[in-house]
């Protein structure tokens, strides 16, 4: 258990033009999970038609679809959990529309985009391993890299690279420990874009006790009302496969998703995608002796 802490926080400061979007975002880590709360010169914030509040995937978010001259202030986000809390805060200032703004989201800035996602794998205890994304959209964005949902930092075990627009991390070593969920975000002020994929460490002479993957479902990012297909593939087929997004069951009798399962393979179908859709999804293949989870991650952009 771990007091709340920013993997990413909030900019100290964001000048925005009169009448333009404005997008606030940080990425939020403690243990249990921390709640959220947002707040204005110090008074509470909720959601309303004017300012659109979320929290997902360790990620909290403010948008405002057009800001004027009143919404001017400091916001800040405190997270809350029971061993603690921490707080951010941005200074919003806003330009007239005539003005060029000097900071924060710009005239004709736009959300990376991550189109050739990170690809699960299996490797052995002591392998070198890679994971790599390709990053489109956006001029200007940071990446990061987390490890079962926590920040990676750099170092000389985990070194993080980009060569034009692909975007690495490599692991010189890889140990058990170092298996689970990864997962790529991209961001800048304008938006952000993930990618996760799980990696299974075999230490030799180790049988497995789960259920193991021959195939693993893949990240993807796709425009809204297009559909999504993901296929895991088992090498025996397990008691029951789960699909899950953001940590709970998908609703099996909607008719926004088709389930299909031939043999070992199974695969879920998102018939047609919203912005509601996109989110951390894994599968879960329960077995005798304990279940193998599979992670991915779902992108919906606007067209």
């Amino acid at each position: 258990m771990c007091a709340p802490s920013f993997a990413r926080a909030l900019p100290d400061a964001v000048t925005a033009r009169d009448a333009a979007p404005l997008l606030l975002s940080c990425s939020v880590r403690g243990d249990p999970d921390p709640r959220v709360e947002w707040y204005k010169d110090g008074q509470p914030l909720h959601s309303s038609e004017v300012v659109n509040l979320k929290y997902k995937n360790s990620v909290a978010s403010l948008a405002i679809a057009e800001v004027f001259p009143e919404d001017e202030g400091v916001y800040s986000l405190k997270a809350i959990n029971s061993q603690g809390e921490v707080e951010t805060k941005c200074n919003v200032t806003v330009k007239p529309a005539e003005s060029a703004p000097t900071g924060g989201v710009k005239f004709g800035d736009k959300p990376p985009r991550i189109v050739d996602h990170a690809v699960s794998q299996i490797v052995n205890d002591g392998d070198a391993v890679t994971l790599s994304c390709r990053i489109v959209g956006a001029e200007r964005f940071d990446v990061v890299w987390l490890h079962n949902y926590k920040e990676i930092k750099p170092s000389k075990d985990f070194q993080y690279s980009s060569e034009a627009n692909i975007h690495k991390l490599h692991i010189a070593e890889i140990f058990p420990e170092d298996a689970g969920v990864y997962t790529c975000e991209a961001f800048n002020d304008a938006g952000e874009s993930f990618s996760s994929c799980s990696l299974v460490v075999r230490v030799s002479g180790e049988q497995a006790a789960t259920p193991q993957y021959a195939a693993f479902p893949a990240s993807v990012t796709v425009a809204a009302a297009e559909p999504a297909v993901f296929t895991a593939q088992l090498e025996q087929p397990p008691l029951q496969l789960q699909w899950l997004k953001d940590g709970k069951p998908i609703d099996e009798s909607s008719p926004r998703y088709n389930f299909t399962m031939e043999g070992a393979t199974y695969r879920l179908e998102i018939t047609k995608c919203s912005s509601d859709d996109s989110g951390q999804y894994q599968a879960r293949a329960v077995g005798n002796k304990g279940d193998s989870l599979a992670a991915f991650y779902l992108n919906v952009v606007d067209n």
